[in-house]
């Protein structure tokens, strides 16, 4: 098993933190004729009120804690928070031996400072890993770290019919974590059909991850919203932005940046690489993608960025592919 967790075992773990409040602030005052940039701007300004984020994995593989501290720092600094305080609750079957629990506190330690580990031992064969972390809202005079809400506000107050067009940009490759996790769940069936040199770039991606310096960094450049990946993948991230910003979109599958690698473990396990976990890729959106993406090389010039769509005032949402369209189908996962 990996990625997200189940509705049940999710409730029964926040109400034993005791601290966990659901972040999905639906912005108020959407209309069918606002205007994009006016729709941009009132999501930014639900986002200055969040000021905590979690992020949640299970599996066998020690890389899951990584993962669930970086979701939880890349999901606060999308909202213009630096992490003040970071905590891990980690449930692990009843005999793991120690050693193999330091692992996952070694790979979590790598990737953060944590105020606070639990460690609960539970009737279960993988490992769940709980972060969260807890923020301060960036110097709003600071434009290193501040979001560029900016932008929309000022474009909000412009006539609707000049609005700029939004594109959507993004940084990071399609499925990092899912090619991680899957590769080594599958490591077997992977060896008997590719060397083992290539199934070393599976475990060689998340060096070009997206984290939250990253996000920071695209914040400053001028972009006006962001949204991490996570579970759903791709797909399941350009929903949630669709549904944060009230907005269409037409996305260009084919530049979706996406690892060889990520494309086979997916043929060999059956698996759609769009829609495998996806924490490690973040999209953007802005109306400078140019000064964006200079902006990204810049700060990360290993990892992967490009421009995959744009956004819409209608409420399409479409996956365009080679002179076929398809459309992206709602998220269902939670958070």
């Amino acid at each position: 098993m990996i990625g997200p967790i189940g509705t049940a075992e999710y409730e029964r773990l926040t109400t034993r933190l005791g601290r966990e409040r659901y972040l999905r602030r639906r912005p108020a005052g959407f209309g069918g004729d606002t205007d994009l940039s006016a729709r941009i701007a009132l999501a930014a300004r639900a986002d200055r009120g969040l000021s905590s984020a979690t992020g949640t994995m299970s599996g066998t593989n020690p890389a899951i804690t990584a993962m669930a501290t970086n979701r939880a720092l890349a999901a606060l600094a999308a909202v213009g928070c630096e992490a003040t305080a970071v905590t891990l609750l980690l449930s692990v079957p009843e005999n793991m031996p120690e050693a193999t629990v330091r692992d996952f506190l070694r790979a979590a330690y790598a990737a953060s400072t944590f105020e606070d580990v639990a460690i609960a031992r539970e009737k279960r064969e993988d490992v769940l890993a709980h972060v969260s972390a807890f923020g301060v809202r960036a110097d709003a005079g600071d434009s290193e770290a501040a979001p560029a809400a900016n932008a929309a506000a000022v474009r909000a107050s412009d006539d609707a019919d000049v609005a700029a067009e939004w594109s959507v940009v993004m940084a990071g490759t399609a499925g990092i974590e899912g090619t991680v996790l899957l590769c080594e769940a599958n490591r077997e069936r992977m060896e008997t059909k590719y060397p083992k040199h290539f199934l070393q770039k599976a475990a060689e991606l998340p060096e070009t991850a997206a984290d939250a310096d990253l996000i920071r960094a695209g914040l400053a450049a001028g972009a006006a919203a962001a949204v991490p990946g996570g579970d759903g993948g791709v797909y399941g991230a350009l929903w949630k932005l669709g549904e944060k910003l009230r907005a269409g979109m037409e996305i260009a599958l084919p530049d979706i940046p996406i690892a060889q690698i990520t494309i086979e473990v997916c043929e060999v396990t059956d698996c759609d690489p769009y829609q495998i976990p996806g924490g490690g890729c973040v999209l953007f959106v802005t109306a400078d993608p140019d000064r964006l993406l200079t902006a990204l090389a810049g700060t990360a010039p290993q990892v992967e960025a490009a421009i995959v769509g744009r956004l819409t005032k209608d409420a399409a949402r479409t996956l365009q592919n080679r002179g076929e369209t398809r459309y992206l189908e709602p998220y269902r996962g939670g958070r």
